[in-house]
Order: structure tokens, then sequence, then C-alpha cells
């Protein structure tokens, strides 16, 4: 089922899905966006409607075909100096612990075999679990004073993605940690007064 877009996610998409893989680009939208209910092949959808295309994965239109169907198998003279063998790493391969930054958050290499997804974590994240274990479900790590340079564990936390998403909307977040601890302690009161409420009436 299609859903209506608001300009904040589109813009975003527009942003942040050039030039990065699919599965990257989708973390980073559900750490954007956490209540938003989209799976990968949502957000592709959305993406491939708008033009939105992230120029490493390419889509084919209509009766269209890859220039190079038909050439597999193929060898040219020379041409084997480059290949690889089964299981051979490619020499310019990043070595676990790289980092690089993916919209202003810094991935970690922590795997050297399957996806992309898998081989590579967000920081923060990381950094997070390394000291308390697996991020819960329905949950998400973010700073507390908003600066996502600032790894000290004393400056990450784990909130729920309710939370987090009307710290969103509402324009909440704050640099100043007690202020932002204390807006995350006056949502968690709200909710749990909106489901206490909520099943009183049902009664």
């Amino acid at each position: 089922m299609s859903r209506k877009l608001s300009p904040k996610i589109i813009n975003w998409l527009e942003v942040n899905v050039p030039g990065k893989p699919w599965i990257e680009s989708f973390e980073l939208f559900k750490q954007e966006f956490p209540d938003f209910p989209w799976t990968l092949d949502n957000m592709k959808m959305a993406c491939y409607r708008r033009n939105i295309h992230n120029g490493i994965s390419g889509k084919f239109k209509k009766g269209q075909k890859p220039w190079n169907k038909g050439m597999k198998g193929l060898k040219f003279p020379g041409s084997e100096k480059g290949w690889f063998k089964k299981g051979q790493k490619s020499p310019t391969e990043k070595p676990l612990g790289s980092e690089y930054t993916s919209d202003e958050y810094v991935m970690v290499k922590v795997k050297m075999d399957g996806p992309r997804d898998k081989r590579w974590k967000l920081k923060h994240v990381l950094i997070w679990e390394e000291h308390n274990g697996p991020v819960p479900k329905d949950h998400v790590v973010t700073f507390l004073d908003g600066d996502k340079r600032n790894f000290d564990i004393n400056n990450l936390a784990c909130i729920r993605k309710g939370v987090n998403s009307v710290l969103n909307k509402k324009k909440l977040r704050s640099q100043n940690k007690e202020i932002f601890e204390t807006r995350v302690a006056q949502i968690e009161l709200d909710q749990k007064i909106k489901r206490i409420t909520k099943n009183l009436g049902s009664d």
C-alpha cells in the first residue's frame, strides 16, 4: 500500500540515497524516521517512482538490456591479471576497524565477510552494545547532547522508537544532557498515562 510522503521525507531521500548502497540508506532512514512503517523494498519503490537512484545498483526500464548481457564468460587477452580467485580479497579492501562517515554518522567495519549491512555498523550503536548488550527491539541509540561525534558511553542513550519519534516531530532535542533526559522522561510518562487511561476506558 502506497503512502503519501511528506516533503521532509522526500527531501531526505533526494539528499541521502544517491551514492550509497540501498541497505545503508535504509538503515540511516530508520534512524531518522524510526516509526515510519517501511521495508527496504518500500523505500526502493518510492525512490524509483520519484526518479531517485543511488547510482550503484541500476534499475533497467522495461525492455532495456544491460550493456554486458551475453558477455558473461568471455575472456579478453591480458585481463586475467585483474581477476580474483574464489575467496581472494581485493588489496584495497578496508580492514576490520576501518571507519567512514555516512550522513554524519560514523560507520565501523566489524566483519570481513557477508552482506554490507552485516560488515559495517554504526559506531555509536557498537559502543553502546559493548557496554550493555544488543539494542532491545523497538529501541534506538541516540546522542544525549546531539553531537554525533561524542561517543562517550555517558553521552549515549537507548530509548524507545516511539519516544525518539516524538523528540523528532516536536523538535525537543537539546544539546544539554539534563534537558534531554528530562524531556525523554516526560514523554515516557505522558505515553504511560495515555496507555493507562486507554485501558481504563476500555473496561
